[in-house]
């Protein structure tokens, strides 16, 4: 049984990690009691910014794990850092809140999820998109069977990422940044497995860059992939982390009784709308980048909920290892150029 009051510690002085302070401060019984960073300068002003001045400030990763009262580590490092983070924080048998990508590899994956099972903590992977407004009802419409069974689905990250955005300095970096689906487009991917209900089994897919290279990417920042469903539905991702136009997260699920299309819908289930017509879903949509738009207190808050109740979120590692499989084995479709089966 977790502890009513949960100690909250931070790990990571950037935008990301303000935003999940500013959250879990709003979740009743969770505290910010400490933030780690290489400068321990830079922890205590994002203490004090944020306004958790008693948070005590770390620049030592064993020291930072050791605090007293320190019951969840909220991962908001750079991607190459959370491996070996994840699997000191399960080792010293705290509760993991994890920015995607949690891995930028197959083989460090499979050692955070056998660090964390076997340390038996609960554990949180930030695809906090599942917790938007529009995805919340599109479930509702789903469990309703308006749509029916799923054949074909689509979800894409479209958001130019350059001098004008934060991480682009560390974003355009292989090593750091990865790929153009694990440094962003993975929320596309996430979202449309979790509605389609369905493991992937195969993918193809091909990736590019534009003549020019304008943002200066060591990878390929645009990449579309097709995949293929173990309930036999198939689908398409696309990321282009190069575009130069606003924010787009657009949605496409086709059944074989109606579509839903974005924030719209078609149903044969609603004989009084006319054929030719769609219907509003009423929601907040994916239309922002910004961080702090983004409805991280949904996912905290089943967070919060499962450790009191001692079970497993839906978007735990375990779980999400399925999402970071299949950017894998696109990645491998995108070098060899034929189809790659889903490991995992």
């Amino acid at each position: 049984m977790a502890k009513d009051k949960l100690g909250v510690g931070i790990l990571g002085t950037g935008w990301v990690a303000g935003a999940h302070i500013d959250n879990f401060k709003k979740i009743p019984g969770c505290e910010i009691v400490a933030i780690n960073s290489r400068d321990k300068k830079k922890a205590a002003a994002k203490a004090a910014l944020h306004g958790v001045p008693s948070a005590t400030p770390y620049d030592d990763l064993k020291a930072f794990l050791k605090h007293p009262g320190l019951d969840v580590v909220v991962i908001c490092t750079p991607h190459p850092n959370h491996p070996a983070e994840t699997i000191a924080a399960a080792r010293a048998g705290k509760h993991i809140v994890i920015e995607k990508p949690v891995a930028l590899n197959r083989a460090d994956l499979r050692k955070m999820v056998a660090a964390v099972e076997k340390a038996g903590v609960t554990t949180s992977v930030c695809f906090e998109v599942r917790w938007i407004g529009l995805f919340r009802n599109i479930q509702a419409i789903l469990a309703q069977n308006l749509i029916g069974n799923l054949f074909y689905g689509e979800c894409s990250y479209f958001h130019g990422i350059g001098p004008w955005y934060g991480q682009w300095k560390w974003n355009v970096k292989k090593k750091i940044g990865g790929d153009a689906l694990l440094t962003a487009g993975c929320h596309a991917l996430d979202g449309l497995i979790w509605l389609m209900g369905s493991k992937v089994v195969e993918v193809s897919a091909f990736s590019n860059t534009s003549k020019k290279n304008p943002l200066k990417y060591e990878y390929d920042p645009n990449s579309v992939a097709i995949l293929k469903f173990a309930n036999g539905a198939i689908g398409k991702v696309a990321t282009s982390i190069e575009c130069r136009q606003p924010y787009l997260f657009p949605v496409l699920l086709q059944g074989d009784k109606g579509t839903i299309w974005n924030d719209q819908l078609a149903t044969i289930d609603w004989p009084g709308v006319p054929k030719e017509k769609w219907s509003k879903i009423p929601a907040a949509l994916p239309d922002s980048g910004d961080v702090n738009d983004h409805p991280y207190m949904g996912q905290l808050e089943h967070f919060v909920e499962c450790i009191h109740a001692g079970k497993r979120p839906t978007n735990d590692l375990k779980a999400c290892a399925h999402i970071h499989e299949v950017v894998f084995a696109i990645d491998e479709a995108i070098k060899s150029k034929r189809v790659v089966k889903v490991k995992g």
